[in-house]
């Protein structure tokens, strides 16, 4: 290392030495220099440049290259040159090329590793499981044992600050996340996206205007596997578990060159018996006057598959191009059988019945995506175009049968009840976004970009009942909905970043977005929805999203920021659809397409600090929600013993707390912990509830004697605070062991989700002294699992043997 330190010293000196002295005319020779496995930019590297004069040749320039690769010598004497570039451990390259006064432009030269080099110094390393920012968060998938075969549900439980509720959304700070798949919307669910095909797990927690306005509970962005080796490579793996439970995947990479493919395919299929139950007491005069309890076993039987195909193409160092192509389909259906009863005070049965349903639902998802990525001479400046679209097709199809007997066994009038549900939704969704960053010198740059969204959905939720008397079946429209709905989102921002003095950090910036929902029912054509700003001008301060940070870092271990953030919620797909979506005797949850957005200002404080082997993030948080989306609980107009969940707007959320992330890695041992403590706060006109709650995660790993490791995953969700009751805490834990060999290319995996089949969701209800209400639900139970992953080709596999030449001269379209 000092020899070839000091030879680098040594062209530069004499090339600078060179440069003074008389020559004919002056050239100009530029290009960048990056690492052919890995593609990546290699900075430091020598190139120098030889003249044959007197049957030798003779260094007339040198020099090294810039910490992104590129590289530029200058004074050279036209002619006849050779050019030589090369890097410890790397293949020297070197070609004869024929100067000019016109400057010559080599483009991207790719250097292999020396492979003789390498035989002789072994380099053993490993991925960073956590890289922890002031922007964002970086978790690696591929150190997460307890996930491999899993979904992108099962994986979010185990990132910190993120949670998963009982039907399956993530959460970060008790507000509903954004979901991106490589940075763009998805209309997949996260229990549709195999864990297999991620990389990485991006987490923002407070993004500014670059994003979408409507990421008010931050970002969570999943990086999908990419190749980064040259030649062909991939993996392949096969689970099973207890409960039908089988998975399958194929991931396959090449690179070549300019070209660079991944295609992915994921099966995963599961019959996963759960149960739940629900418990009310009806009071009158503050004691008991009847009861109803309900136990209910599900088997959510669920199949899909999903594939991916890739390709970039970099035809020179400035341009990237890539398409990408996506399909998702199979079924996810969820068969049910309750059994309930009805109590007099006394406790004595006064009726009893059941419920089956039995969906018939299927899904397919169809995404393509062009992107473009533009760099330019100048550092730092970069153009990037992504667009997408996908189309989403889901069907509504399910038959119930409702009993209800009285004490003696006699049917009670009008059962049994046969319903049939059919319809189904499809969305097609289109995403246009443009961004350029432009360097204004040194210290400062302006970020601009243009984005459209638009999401169309067409809904159809038929609800029909069979009437006992006529043997046909009626529609309640009460219970259904036909609809067109268009979403458009249209935004434009502008950045600005300054470095300060004593290092300090400021950054500004301004999105201006103009939104719309519209909604028309095909049943009395009547329209619901938004506009912001809306047609009068009312409200057109609406459509503004400032966000404003700054940053200070005190070394290269230690940095505190602050950030301001306006956010705008809108309502989701289960806030506006009218269909029934959760259902039992005595309660239902339907939509309301009468919901208007919410908007939340957030303000951040966060230090960042590296000790030694310990690193740690902690971030003091404030979050006002005004005009807050809520569910809320009443009684049904026709039936009063029966409790309709819909979603309203209400007075406002105020949370603030401390969100601490600490990272601890000594040799095979590392542990990551993440607390969040806050206090939260509902308002409505009439009501006031605070509650302080915490949620916390452990993430313990170490890698054991002959190749084994083992990870254990502990999550605590304390006691949260709803609109008219409570959900109680919910404890798990989950645990693996991995087996690695083929030099820790393969791996046998044994896991163990909820050991103590402990993840269960509890949420209570009560109503002025008139109901109580316990209520039990599930997503997973306990299972074991076993999981083999297999490569496929070798590290260095490649088709091509020749050696490798100093590449041509690209095209420059800097111009």
């Amino acid at each position: 290392m000092l020899k070839n330190l000091l030879f680098s010293i040594f062209l530069v000196t004499t090339g600078a030495v060179a440069q003074l002295l008389p020559s004919p005319k002056n050239g100009k020779i530029v290009g960048k220099i990056m690492d052919a496995a890995t593609n990546q930019a290699l900075p430091f590297a020598t190139v120098s440049v030889f003249k044959i004069q007197n049957n030798t040749d003779s260094l007339v320039g040198g020099v090294t290259t810039s910490k992104t690769g590129e590289f530029v010598v200058n004074n050279l004497p036209v002619g006849k040159l050779t050019v030589k570039a090369s890097f410890i451990g790397y293949q020297t390259i070197s070609q004869i090329v024929q100067l000019t006064e016109n400057p010559l432009d080599l483009g991207v030269l790719k250097l292999l590793p020396d492979a003789a080099m390498l035989k002789e110094v072994q380099v053993k390393g490993e991925k960073d499981p956590i890289s922890l920012g002031m922007d964002k968060r970086v978790f690696n998938v591929g150190k997460n044992l307890t996930t491999i075969g899993g979904t992108a549900e099962s994986l979010l439980r185990s990132i910190p600050s993120i949670n998963i509720d009982e039907n399956g959304n993530a959460s970060l700070r008790n507000m509903a996340t954004t979901i991106y798949i490589n940075g763009k919307p998805t209309q997949l669910t996260l229990a549709q996206i195999p864990s297999n095909q991620i990389e990485s797990v991006e987490v923002i927690s407070n993004p500014s205007a670059r994003y979408d306005a409507s990421t008010s509970g931050g970002i969570v962005n999943l990086v999908l596997k990419k190749n980064r080796k040259t030649g062909y490579n991939g993996t392949a793996s096969i689970g099973v578990g207890n409960n039908a439970r089988f998975d399958g995947a194929l991931n396959l990479d090449y690179h070549e060159g300019k070209w660079n493919v991944t295609a992915l395919y994921n099966m995963n299929s599961t019959k996963n018996p759960l149960t739940g139950y629900v418990n009310r007491i009806n009071y009158a005069n503050g004691s008991p006057v009847s009861y109803f309890n309900q136990n209910t076993d599900i088997s959510l039987d669920n199949i899909f598959q999903n594939g991916r195909l890739a390709v970039d193409y970099t035809p020179n160092k400035y341009n990237t191009f890539s398409v990408a192509g996506n399909m998702v389909g199979g079924s996810f259906n969820t068969v049910t059988t309750q059994q309930y009863n009805y109590q007099n005070a006394q406790q004595g049965i006064t009726s009893f019945g059941g419920r089956t349903t039995l969906p018939a639902n299927a899904f397919t998802n169809v995404g393509a995506e062009f992107d473009w990525k533009r760099t330019f001479a100048r550092k730092g400046r970069e153009l990037n175009l992504v667009t997408s679209y996908t189309r989403n097709n889901v069907s509504n199809a399910a038959d119930w049968l409702t009993t209800s007997q009285n004490a003696d066994g006699t049917n009670q009038a009008g059962f049994p009840e046969k319903d049939k549900i059919t319809g189904r939704q499809i969305g097609n969704q289109y995403l246009f976004q443009l961004d350029y960053i432009h360097p204004l010198n040194d210290s400062s740059k302006i970020e601009m970009g243009v984005r459209s969204y638009t999401f169309g959905r067409d809904q159809q939720y038929l609800f029909n009942q069979l009437s006992n008397d006529t043997q046909a079946y009626k529609l309640l429209v009460n219970y259904s909905q036909d609809a067109d709905v268009l979403e458009t989102v249209n935004a434009a921002y502008l950045l600005y970043n300054q470095r300060l003095r004593n290092k300090v950090t400021m950054e500004a910036g301004l999105r201006v977005e103009q939104s719309f929902l519209h909604g028309l029912s095909r049943f009395d054509n009547s329209t619901f929805g938004y506009n912001y700003p809306s047609s009068d001008g009312k409200n057109w301060f609406q459509a503004f999203f400032p966000s404003f940070s700054l940053a200070k870092k005190f070394s290269e271990d230690s940095e505190i920021g602050f950030s301001l953030s306006r956010k705008v919620g809108r309502p989701n797909f289960r806030h506006l659809f009218v269909g029934i979506q959760a259902n039992d005797r005595q309660n239902i949850t339907i939509g309301n397409p009468k919901v208007q957005p919410e908007f939340i200002n957030t303000a951040e404080l966060s230090y960042n600090q590296n000790i030694g082997k310990l690193s740690w993030l902690s971030s003091a948080y404030y979050i006002y929600e005004d005009h807050t989306i809520k569910p809320f609980v009443q009684p049904s107009a026709t039936d009063p013993t029966i409790l309709v969940t819909t979603f309203i707007n209400v007075k406002a959320d105020i949370q603030y707390g401390i969100d601490n992330t600490l990272k601890y890695a000594a040799g095979a041992f590392t542990a990551t912990a993440n607390a969040n403590v806050f206090n939260f706060i509902l308002q409505t006109t009439t009501l006031h509830k605070e509650l302080i709650t915490v949620r916390a995660k452990l993430n313990l790993t170490y890698r054991l004697p002959a190749n084994f490791s083992t990870q254990l995953n502990l999550n605590y969700d304390g006691r949260s605070p709803a609109l008219q009751g409570f959900r109680l805490p919910v404890k798990a834990a989950d645990f693996a062991l991995r087996k690695a060999f083929m030099q820790n290319r393969a791996s046998l995996v044994f896991s163990i989700n909820d050991i103590f089949n402990s993840r269960k969701y509890v949420t209570t209800f009560e109503q002025a002294n008139t109901t109580y209400q316990s209520t039990m639900n599930r997503r997973e139970v306990r299972f074991y699992k076993l999981t083999l992953q297999l490569p496929l080709g070798k590290p260095d596999a490649t088709f091509k043997h020749k050696e490798r030449k100093l590449e041509k001269p690209d095209v420059d379209f800097s111009n």
